[in-house]
């Protein structure tokens, strides 16, 4: 029988949170994946930091995001850990390469199919979520391991 210790979950997931999106925030803020945004400043499709009433709250309504949709993951998580392939780490690379799969790729593929959006930014976003994905999988199966988050009877 599966045993969750929702305490350590929350506090865990918590600092995995903050690592992730850390670690999110150098995919995209670093100088290549900047270059490649900057090339597209004033492209018709991009919106300006003014249109969600400047950068603050921009990064506001990403974190609020974030938050909640690595919450979900994380309970997602801790419902499909028995059934993931591997052992340890290799539980959460599973889970992070199936997560991947089902939200990055058909966002990207959405995205090629119904926006005039350059593509090498839509690579970038695929790129970056499934590499996120993955890092915020292994991180969440090294820390629950490490912390006894689930135990079996």
């Amino acid at each position: 029988m599966k045993i969750i210790n929702y305490k350590k979950a929350f506090l865990w997931g918590t600092v995995v949170l903050i690592i992730h999106m850390a670690i999110g925030n150098l995919f995209y803020m670093n100088p290549l994946v900047m270059g490649i945004f900057q090339k597209f400043e004033g492209h018709p499709t991009m919106k300006s930091m003014e249109a969600f009433g400047g950068m603050t709250n921009w990064i506001m309504l990403t974190a609020i995001f974030s938050i909640v949709f690595i919450m979900i993951l994380i309970a997602l998580y801790l419902k499909l850990h028995e059934s993931l392939p591997g052992k340890g780490w290799q539980k959460g690379l599973s889970f992070g390469l199936i997560i991947g799969l089902v939200k990055a790729i058909p966002e990207a593929f959405n995205q090629f199919m119904l926006f005039n959006y350059p593509t090498i930014l839509i690579l970038v976003q695929l790129i970056n979520s499934v590499l996120s994905l993955i890092i915020l999988g292994v991180l969440l199966s090294i820390f629950f391991n490490k912390f006894k988050v689930i135990n079996y009877e």
